[in-house]
């Protein structure tokens, strides 16, 4: 009776040991936001460019020019996304007035065909408006544009971050085949460590294959978005389809901006009914993509249940902001595909073992 209850309490006490911890690591992830977001980024990013990596090892190329090389092209192409957006966020400033006079009297149609509710209306025309003992909303519409002194005062910040993320691709992309036989030296027996750090390069080698095919059908989704908005009329059609490309990554949120962006769009450009069509067009071809082109694309081998989507989508994006939100798919697949590829592995130690201790009876 009494070792039992020594059990219970040991039992209780290692559960609130591994509790703490990972509340501990989590608050430490938080924190430290600026070194591990950049950190699990660039190895987000090692993982998808690593067969680009030993395509130029296969030309002839040494290890660390194949690393270098790769990333120049990863912050070349972060460069290219970052000067189309500029434009983009240029616009948005200075439609915002507008943005947001469409959306009142967006609101101000919506209530009048609501009937049996004047009260209600009129509280929410005046929240909407803005209109009470302050007076106009004029100062409600203003939209707080970052100052010099703002940017000089945030630029430390980002050129640590940009250090960090381009030392760790680099130096994770010249070294990773050292780390996998780190990892199986530590993880696995003697005779089973160069099968282990293959399997994780296999696992590597599974992400990098999904990203690669979703990035194939984000790029004809972009494409399709595009043709679809200068048929539409929509201003800017290639920023809406590279954009339609980014943030397609990001599941559920990405095509929910781009939605929400489209019909603010709509109701500043068109009128009527019509305003609502470029949404509700993106509506219709992110349904097909998601529902059709995706999983043809992908097949059944890196399916993942939606709810633990969604659950490292919200965790991420609440850890690290925005930025989660890109490393939180990846991160899971990584994760999953590891975890798959470590279970293999002790399911060989097992047998192994087995076969070691029946090899005696025979």
């Amino acid at each position: 009776m009494e070792s039992d209850q020594v059990n219970r309490l040991q039992t209780a006490a290692n559960i609130a040991l591994i509790v703490a911890g990972v509340v501990a690591i989590f608050w430490a992830l938080y924190v430290a936001q600026s070194v591990f977001a950049p950190t699990m980024l660039a190895f987000v990013f090692g993982v998808v460019l690593s067969p680009l990596s030993d395509f130029w090892e296969r030309l002839g190329l040494k290890r660390g020019l194949s690393a270098l090389l790769s990333l120049v092209l990863t912050l070349f192409l972060i460069v290219l996304i970052a000067g189309l957006a500029l434009p983009v966020a240029d616009r948005l400033i200075d439609a915002w007035p507008t943005i947001l006079t469409e959306t009142r009297a967006f609101i101000f149609d919506f209530q009048v065909m609501l009937q049996g509710i004047e009260s209600a209306g009129e509280e929410v025309r005046q929240a909407v408006s803005g209109s009470g003992e302050n007076g106009g909303g004029s100062e409600g519409s203003a939209i707080a544009i970052p100052t010099t002194a703002d940017a000089l005062f945030l630029a430390p910040s980002v050129l640590g971050q940009t250090i960090t993320f381009a030392g760790v691709l680099f130096f994770f992309l010249l070294t990773r085949n050292d780390v996998y036989a780190w990892i199986a030296q530590h993880v696995a027996p003697a005779d089973l460590e160069t099968e282990t750090a293959y399997r994780l390069k296999q696992a590597e080698r599974e992400v990098a294959r999904y990203f690669l095919t979703i990035s194939v059908v984000n790029a004809g989704f972009g494409i399709c978005t595009s043709i679809a908005m200068l048929l539409l009329g929509v201003p800017a059609p290639l920023l809406w389809g590279a954009a339609v490309f980014v943030l397609n990554f990001i599941l559920y949120l990405g095509p929910a901006l781009i939605f929400a962006g489209l019909l603010l769009t709509g109701l500043i450009v068109f009128d009527g009914s019509y305003s609502f069509v470029p949404a509700l067009v993106f509506l219709g071809l992110n349904l097909i993509e998601a529902q059709f082109v995706t999983p043809s694309a992908i097949g059944r081998t890196m399916r993942v249940n939606p709810l633990l989507i969604f659950f490292a989508l919200v965790f991420f994006l609440w850890l690290w902001g925005p930025l989660g939100g890109f490393v939180a798919i990846p991160t899971l697949l990584w994760g999953l595909s590891l975890t798959k590829e470590f279970s293999a592995t002790r399911k060989d130690v097992r047998d192994a073992v087995r076969v070691a201790t029946e090899e005696p009876h025979d």
